[in-house]
C-alpha cells in the first residue's frame, strides 16, 4: 500500500512538472494588489503588447473589470517573456473562458 501511496505522489509531481515546462501556467494578478496599482500595471502592459482581445468587441472583454483585463494581459506578458511579474502569481488553472481563451 505505501509502495502505491509513493508511486501516486511521485506521479503527480511528474505530470504537475510537465505541465508547466509545456507552458501549461498561468500568470494572473494576486488577490493583495490594489485596483490602483492594477491599473498603472494594465495601462504600462498594453503599451507594449497587444490587447486587443480586452478591448471593446475582444473575446476577453467582458467582465469589464480592471482585474480580469490585467489578469489577460499578465499571462500574455508571461507567455512571451518567460516573466511573471512580483504582482502576479501563477497558476496551474486555465483561466480562460468562453471565447477567452488566454495565452
Amino acid at each position: 500500500m505505501a509502495r502505491l501511496s509513493v508511486f501516486s505522489s511521485s506521479f503527480l509531481w511528474l505530470l504537475l512538472f510537465f505541465n508547466v515546462c509545456k507552458g501549461k501556467d498561468w500568470c494572473l494578478v494576486s488577490p493583495s494588489v490594489p485596483e490602483s496599482e492594477m491599473k498603472t500595471y494594465l495601462i504600462e502592459g498594453c503599451a507594449r503588447l497587444d490587447c486587443s482581445a480586452i478591448k471593446p468587441g475582444g473575446d476577453c472583454y467582458e467582465p469589464n473589470l480592471i482585474k480580469s483585463h490585467l489578469n489577460y494581459a499578465l499571462s500574455n506578458y508571461y507567455r512571451k517573456t518567460n516573466e511573471c511579474p512580483a504582482i502576479a502569481i501563477k497558476t496551474l488553472t486555465d483561466p480562460s473562458y468562453g471565447k477567452c481563451k488566454y495565452p
